[in-house]
């Protein structure tokens, strides 16, 4: 576990300093320009993950991204230089989220420690759709307990917080791919009224899951707390 605190909701907090002036196509896509640092967690129709792991002191090359949205997995400090070469400070703290636009820049970490995000890159063409309406969405069924953070024409990014011991009801999600931030001991309570014990992959790990129908409980002692990225028009998980 990388830091027991309840993580602030914060969008737009770490700006990752792309420049939407230039033109991204004019430059490398930043897994094939740079793979020491960029590597693809999951890949569909839809979304692309990219695994972003910086050592202290470490730098890129120019290369550019598509919109997507930045899941912090660590607290970091950087030095962004964009298409133009304008340099900028920047800094973001784990748990926090950021959503751009499609551009290009080098970066640099500035810190002492390393440094770790989730990009969630979105593709252009995917097909919106809803998911099955037989069970509530988690969303509308449980604000308590779900938000959402950012949604596109493809996806939901949904923030999931549970103090110890807390429950919800049963709802559904759509295909989608969780990024765990603080992981508790729980359970999933099924439609049938199976009980299935929930996964505790260790913090900033990236799982995806087919559609599913669950009620969770949190039956640790501290809080936990994930981002989920929920796919539209996808029942299932297409890679």
């Amino acid at each position: 576990m990388r830091n027991a605190k309840l993580l602030p909701i914060a969008l737009v907090s770490f700006s990752f300093g792309c420049s939407g002036a230039d033109t991204p196509e004019e430059y490398p896509d930043s897994v094939a320009a740079d793979p020491d640092h960029y590597s693809v967690d999951f890949e569909n129709d839809a979304v692309r993950l990219v695994r972003i792991t910086y050592g202290p002191g470490e730098q890129s090359v120019m290369h550019q991204h598509p919109a997507a949205c930045a899941v912090a997995l660590s607290d970091a400090t950087w030095q962004m230089t964009d298409g133009e070469g304008t340099v900028t400070d920047d800094s973001g703290s784990l748990g926090d989220v950021d959503c751009l636009e499609a551009g290009v820049h080098l970066p640099e970490n500035t810190g002492s420690e390393a440094s770790e995000l989730v990009l969630i890159e979105f593709k252009e063409g995917a097909t919106a759709g809803s998911a099955s309406a037989e069970y509530p969405d988690a969303v509308t069924a449980d604000p308590d307990h779900y938000s959402v953070e950012f949604e596109n024409d493809f996806a939901r990014l949904v923030r999931i917080r549970y103090g110890a011991g807390e429950t919800s009801v049963m709802h559904h999600h759509p295909a989608h791919c969780a990024i765990f931030l603080i992981n508790q001991p729980g359970t999933f309570e099924l439609p049938n009224g199976d009980v299935e014990e929930i996964p505790m992959p260790a913090a900033g790990e990236v799982q995806c899951f087919d559609a599913q129908v669950h009620l969770p409980t949190n039956n640790g002692e501290d809080a936990s707390e994930l981002v989920a990225l929920e796919l539209k028009g996808l029942e299932a998980l297409q890679n």
